[in-house]
């Protein structure tokens, strides 16, 4: 079942120029960043207490903990990255 919209655009550019810009609440930009701050902590923290885990199985802790430090940078980077490019 295939459905057709047909949609008018009025007003043109100038309209849309002069509409006034909505700004986020404090509330909406307190949540995400709240977000962003517990993102960051399991972006961090798991991937070190897994090597620590895997590591003390394995029978090298550090090393362990070693791999799971270079993971949590890498993921820490990606991250930082993302709400870079979102912030332009």
């Amino acid at each position: 079942m295939i459905k057709e919209y047909n949609i008018t655009l009025t007003g043109g550019f100038k309209e849309a120029k002069n509409r006034p810009i909505k700004k986020k609440k404090r509330s909406d930009l307190t949540w995400y960043y709240l977000g962003l701050v517990g993102q960051i902590g399991y972006v961090v923290a798991l991937p070190i207490a897994g090597g620590a885990i895997i590591g003390s199985l394995v029978g090298g802790t550090l090393i362990g903990i070693f791999v799971g430090f270079v993971i949590s940078v890498f993921g820490f980077i990606q991250v930082i990255q993302r709400v870079l490019q979102k912030k332009e």
